[in-house]
Order: C-alpha cells, then sequence, then structure tokens
C-alpha cells in the first residue's frame, strides 16, 4: 500500500532504540513514508521513547505534554509504553497510537487508520513479525547500528526494560552476515553490533556470540565493528572464544561489561548473578589479550541498602582496575521492579555526595589513561564532525580523536595523538586514505 506521507521521529535511550527508529525508517519508507528535520512539516510525528531511567522518562513525559497541544497525530513507541503505560496516557490523552518495540510491524496498518482520524490505537503486546528486513542506515552517516538480539535472560531488581522487550530473541548469522554485507557496501565505516546482553546471543537459536563474530569478521573492507555491552556471568564460560574471535582488524578493541557495585553483598541484593573477583577477572583476560583495550563498565550509586562501605568497596576496585570509561547513574525506581519496593532507600543527597565522589575518581582516571595514549601513531576512521571543531574519529580502541582538518566522515587517516583532553584525544596527520 503507498500513502505518500511526511512524518517526524524522535529517537531516545540506548542504541537498541536507535536500531529501532532504523526499523521505522525503513518500514515507513514501504508505504511512501518521508521523514523530514522539521517538525512543522511533518503530518505524523513519532516518539520511539525508553523507560532505563526515570530523568529520561520525565524528559519524555514533558515532550509528549508539548505535543499534546498540537493537533498532529503522535504515535508513542518503544518501551515505555510497555513500562509506565499510565504516565504516558495521562501526558498526551489523544494520542493516536501506542507501540510496543515488538509491534513495528503494525505500522502499515496502524498509519492509514491515524489518517482516517482514528485515535487511541493500542497496540503494546509483542508480535513475532521479523522486524530486522525493515532496516535501514541512517542516510547522512557512517555508523549504523544493527541489532543481533533483544531480550536478556537476567532478573536485575532495578530493571524495567525486561518488561518492554521480554525473552530473548537472536537474529540468525546468516542474516545478520548479509545485512553487514550490505552495510558495508554502502560505506558504512563503524557499525554498531547492539542489544540488551550482547553474551546472550543465540540462547534461543543454538548459535554462538562467538560464532556470529568469526563470520562477519570475513567480511572485507574498511568498517569496524563496535560489540555492545555483555554481562560478566554469562560470557565467563565462552571468554576466550570471543576474545579468539575478536583478534582481527575489524573489531574495535572496546569491551562493555557492567560492574554496577564493588559490593558483593549489594550485586546479591541486585540479582546480578556474578560476584566482583568474576568480573575483574574477565577484565584481566580482555587485557591480557589485548594491551589497549578499551574497558567501559556502568555503576549504579544509591542502590537500596548501598551502606558506606558498600561505596567505598565500589570506589577501592575503580581506582584498582580503572576502566576507561565508567557510566555512573544515581539510583531511581523503575515501576514495578523489586528494588522500588525496599524500605531501604538511600537518601537523595547521599546518592547525590557518592555520585560526586565517585564522579570525581573517573575523571582522574580518564585524564591519566588519556594522556597515556600521548605519542601513540596508527589509523583513525573519521565518523562525524566534532561539537567543538575539527573531525571526530575513533583509534582500534575506540579512543576518540580530535583531528583539526578538513575531512570527509568515512576516511581512514593515519595520525599521531600529541596530546590528550580528559573527554578525547587530539591528533595530528600523518597520511590519509
Amino acid at each position: 500500500m503507498s500513502m505518500g506521507f511526511k512524518y517526524y521521529l524522535e529517537t531516545y535511550g540506548c542504541s537498541l532504540n536507535t536500531a529501532d527508529s532504523d526499523i521505522i525508517v525503513g518500514r515507513l519508507e514501504v508505504i511512501d513514508g518521508q521523514r523530514v528535520g522539521n517538525i512543522a512539516e511533518a503530518e505524523l510525528i513519532l516518539l520511539n521513547t525508553c523507560g532505563v531511567k526515570e530523568p529520561t522518562e520525565d524528559k519524555i513525559v514533558h515532550r509528549l505534554e508539548e505535543l499534546a497541544k498540537g493537533t498532529t497525530p503522535v504515535v508513542v513507541t518503544g518501551c515505555l509504553p510497555k513500562i509506565s503505560i499510565d504516565r504516558v496516557e495521562n501526558a498526551i490523552p489523544g494520542f493516536a497510537a501506542l507501540l510496543g518495540p515488538q509491534s513495528i510491524e503494525t505500522l502499515a496498518s496502524i498509519v492509514p487508520r491515524i489518517f482516517q482520524g482514528e485515535k487511541g490505537i493500542r497496540h503494546i503486546e509483542s508480535d513475532n513479525a521479523y522486524k530486522l528486513k525493515w532496516l535501514t542506515g541512517p542516510p547522512d552517516s557512517v555508523i549504523c547500528t544493527i541489532p543481533i538480539c533483544e531480550g536478556c535472560l537476567g532478573s536485575c531488581a532495578y530493571c524495567a526494560v525486561k518488561f518492554a522487550r521480554g525473552k530473548v530473541r537472536s537474529y540468525s548469522i546468516m542474516d545478520l552476515h548479509q545485512i553487514i554485507e550490505r552495510c558495508v557496501h554502502l560505506r558504512y565505516r563503524e557499525i554498531r553490533l547492539t542489544s540488551q546482553d550482547a553474551a546472550v546471543y543465540g540462547s534461543d537459536t543454538g548459535e554462538t556470540l562467538a560464532s556470529l563474530l568469526q563470520s562477519i569478521s570475513r567480511i572485507e573492507g574498511p568498517h569496524k565493528f563496535r560489540l555492545g555491552m555483555f554481562n560478566a556471568n554469562i560470557v565467563m564460560s565462552s571468554i576466550n572464544d570471543l576474545l579468539e574471535s575478536m583478534d582481527n582488524e575489524h573489531f574495535f578493541k572496546f569491551f562493555h561489561i557492567p560492574l554496577q557495585s564493588g559490593s558483593d553483598r549489594l550485586l546479591k541484593t541486585m540479582k546480578r548473578r556474578y560476584i566482583v573477583s568474576e568480573w575483574e577477572t574477565l577484565v584481566k583476560r580482555v587485557r591480557k589479550r589485548f594491551k589497549n583495550a578499551t574497558i567501559a563498565t556502568d555503576i549504579i550509586v544509591g542502590f537500596p541498602g548501598e551502606t558506606e562501605s558498600d561505596f567505598e568497596q565500589t570506589l577501592e576496585l575503580i581506582q584498582r582496575v580503572k576502566p576507561a570509561v565508567t557510566n555512573i547513574s544515581k539510583y531511581g525506581d523503575r515501576p514495578n521492579t523489586l528494588a522500588s519496593m525496599s524500605k531501604e532507600k538511600v537518601e537523595t543527597s547521599r546518592k547525590k555526595q557518592r555520585s560526586r565522589t565517585l564522579t570525581k575518581l573517573v575523571d582522574e582516571i580518564l585524564v591519566e589513561s588519556n594522556a597515556a595514549w600521548v605519542g601513540w601513531s596508527g589509523p583513525v576512521i573519521i565518523t562525524e564532525k566534532g561539537s567543538r571543531g575539527g573531525m571526530t574519529g575513533r583509534n582500534e580502541s575506540y579512543k576518540t580523536v580530535i583531528v583539526h582538518e578538513d575531512l570527509s566522515p568515512g576516511t581512514i587517516v593515519d595520525v599521531e595523538v600529541t596530546s590528550s583532553e580528559r573527554t578525547h584525544l587530539i591528533g595530528e596527520l600523518r597520511s590519509f586514505s
């Protein structure tokens, strides 16, 4: 069916949501939908939402309240309708449609109904449609995000995303190989392999993450892959195979392994299914194989029941391991989670203080980590314009390198790092291809 209409799409949240938005674009293209960058031109507005953290939810709810004042139909999709449907409906009572992250396929039938004047359509339950076939890479970028699977095997006490994304659904190695070959052919240079937890890939199909990486490593071209987050407990038994498959020029040596707390007692309360020593062993195994690997991790401060001793253990571990990237979140309740029902909530002021203390340590580690790269030289993939001038690129370990030259995204340049800042490295051009 061809309709011909203009739509505006706004995306919030993780890289899996970014990929879902690329799937939405592909699905609407088939019914002659044209994406516009100016919301005033749109005949339909879509918000692809996130429900991981309360501040993000608050921001989305505020945006919906603004859009509710207009007359353009609004479709709310993504995780939030499955996590906080009451807040969504209260923010925009006249919504055109509410969809879940696994009901993108229904857009083809829902959009015509909206243009016929229908409102209040709900389709938030998962369907069995194979949405990956609609994936369309972003048109003005050399970065493409590919979902390898959805869902997780965990039951973390603080997480509501499991309510939205559900059980594990992995895409086949054959399908992913074909899609990635197409992306490389379309000149995407940084290909992000995303999921809720990459470690669970294939748990539902019998395939493995290592086998997937081995398969796609054979795709020829000047691209590099960035593997997304994986949890320590699931990957422990297969880490050697995983590292072997990534010992290839096509992979950024970037490893996102969430920790959440340096306290075993708190990890147990969080239902994280590993202990600190296992996480630390994993990091050591990665660094032994790839000396310059970038280790990224996540920490929650102020989780219910977190004591000063628990927090000190986290500080000590971060100081000892020195991850190059530490994402810090202040704990916030998510609907219907075990942690939200706890009677041991940490005071807001204490959470803020702990966040400031940890941020100070992390910043010191960042400065030290980046300074160690001064004098390094090697290839850098230029990916986009720098927010404060120059061009942004990534080196083999996914470190951000700013080059103050007029270069096109997708160019691969030989760079020497001459100085460093807290947030990035600064490089000078030696040659380019």
